[in-house]
């Protein structure tokens, strides 16, 4: 996958998330938005219908720094929220293949 925009402030990444309602994993999971506190989103993944939250500083971090954008990838910045962290950056276009 390529980044679409690689140099993302964080603010500009903020305000494209601002938008959402809900986004999809890579591999179909959809996750509803609850609220954007901050710099934490909290969303329900609809199949468990369990919350969860995400620092999208990390989530931006991730972004800006990985070159191989495979689920796994994410760990070390979201660990086990590496799935809505892929799908989120999927949903906003910031990735394509």
């Amino acid at each position: 996958m390529i980044k679409t925009i690689p140099a993302i402030a964080l603010a500009q990444f903020l305000s494209l998330v601002k938008e959402l309602k809900e986004f999809k994993s890579k591999t179909g999971n959809l996750y509803t938005i609850v609220s954007l506190d901050g710099y934490n989103l909290s969303f329900i993944r609809e199949s468990t219908n369990v919350e969860w939250e995400i620092d999208l500083r990390k989530v931006h971090l991730a972004y800006v720094e990985l070159s191989d954008f495979k689920t796994i990838s994410f760990k070390p910045y979201v660990p086990r929220r590496q799935s809505p962290a892929l799908g989120l950056l999927l949903s906003l276009k910031l990735l394509k293949n």
